[in-house]
């Protein structure tokens, strides 16, 4: 392998300094001071902000508790200038062996208003970068939307459509759209081109089977290629918020303990007896069971013929998280030795130096080297992304 293409990190310089000269002097003052250019990235990746605020009010959501509106409003970035403010930041990779970016997280990025800044940002992040996008959803998107989104060259994009509940959403999402128009939409953007999953996140406690065996049923029926289950983020105002809207405190209790959240937000998992429930029914239809959305973007690029893929988290080292019947194998992929970039020019850019070594140990790279790394966790996390094994370093 020759060329830039071989080390994302130099090419990450080149495009730094086509993308610079696009946006100007204010231009870069704004993507270098913005957020998206000091975050590191978490387990689905770095996530993108078309806006901010959402006005779906859902009980269960946290981004009240952090001080966001009930309503939404576009990002101030432009396309350019978000994909500039990406590489300035240290710890994201450019390109399809890059950091995955993910939609949302603090807005609802097919909302009316948010729609078009999302569809911006995929366009730059398209032509400039090509890294795995993913975006997560409630909104029924029309037809038109989704063909502007699909004309997008070059863009790889998962699609998570968000459905709870069956019985109980009009109390927890009183102002989102009924699930059945969601199960359409997941039919709708098959169709179109897509590999859809089903994004049943958080994951309520207390369902009963029967409404767990319906949800199932209706993803097969829409057409989702597989479900990811993920769990719920609890704090005081949003125990308040569910009880108020039907759920049992009881129920609440038995699975947190309550004073913890006083300190803020506690996760919690969903049981190993739901999950063993949930993953039966949704294998047994022929569906992709997953518990990480990072999992579904990277299971999308392989159903579109991309069968290198790897997730960049690195969850195939949990067995927990990864799942057989999901079709990545990353594992497997990972017990090779990395031929998608030029290992050795990748390494030595990041440590300054050629003086090292490189062994291969299961998935882990062992780098050997008589030089000091002055920023380990900097230097693990972009090595670990871009060769999508573990990393470890070793002085002789």
């Amino acid at each position: 392998m020759r060329g830039l293409e071989s080390n994302p990190l130099l090419l990450k310089e080149v495009i730094k300094s086509q993308v610079e000269g696009k946006v100007g002097h204010e231009g870069r003052m704004r993507a270098a001071s913005d957020w998206h250019a000091r975050r590191k990235p978490i387990g689905c990746g770095l996530t993108i902000h078309p806006g901010i605020g959402c006005p779906l009010q859902c009980a269960y959501c946290y981004i009240y508790d952090m001080g966001f509106e009930a309503y939404a409003t576009p990002y101030s970035l432009s396309g350019d200038q978000l994909t500039l403010a990406l590489l300035y930041n240290r710890y994201f990779v450019p390109g399809p062996w890059g950091t995955y970016l993910a939609f949302g997280s603090v807005t609802e990025p097919l909302l009316p208003n948010i729609a078009g800044k999302t569809l911006e940002y995929m366009k730059s992040i398209a032509l400039n970068l090509g890294n795995p996008c993913q975006v997560a959803t409630k909104i029924p998107a029309s037809d038109d939307l989704l063909d502007r989104i699909k004309s997008i060259r070059g863009l790889r994009l998962s699609i998570l459509v968000t459905i709870t509940s069956l019985r109980k959403y009009r109390a927890l999402e009183e102002k989102a759209s009924e699930p059945m128009e969601r199960f359409e939409f997941i039919r709708r953007v098959r169709r179109k081109g897509f590999k859809p999953f089903l994004f049943w996140r958080p994951f309520l406690p207390g369902l009963p089977l029967e409404e767990i065996e319906e949800m199932v049923c209706e993803a097969k029926r829409s057409g989702a290629y597989g479900v990811v289950v993920g769990g719920l983020r609890l704090s005081h105002n949003i125990v308040k918020r569910l009880v108020g809207r039907g759920m049992d405190l009881r129920l609440l209790k038995s699975i947190v303990d309550l004073d913890r959240l006083k300190k803020g937000f506690v996760d919690v998992k969903i049981g190993d007896k739901e999950v063993e429930e949930v993953r039966s029914l949704v294998t047994a239809k022929g569906m992709i069971f997953l518990r990480r959305a990072c999992c579904a973007n990277t299971a999308s690029q392989v159903l579109e013929g991309f069968e290198d893929a790897i997730c960049p988290s690195l969850c195939f080292l949990s067995k927990r998280a990864c799942d057989p019947s999901c079709p990545s194998k990353c594992y497997n992929k990972a017990l090779r030795y990395p031929h998608h970039v030029d290992v050795e020019s990748v390494v030595s850019y990041v440590l300054r130096t050629k003086s090292f070594h490189i062994e291969q140990q299961g998935v882990t790279l062992v780098v050997e080297t008589s030089k000091r790394t002055c920023d380990v966790k900097w230097a693990s996390s972009v090595l670990t992304q871009v060769l999508r094994r573990k990393v470890v370093f070793k002085l002789h």
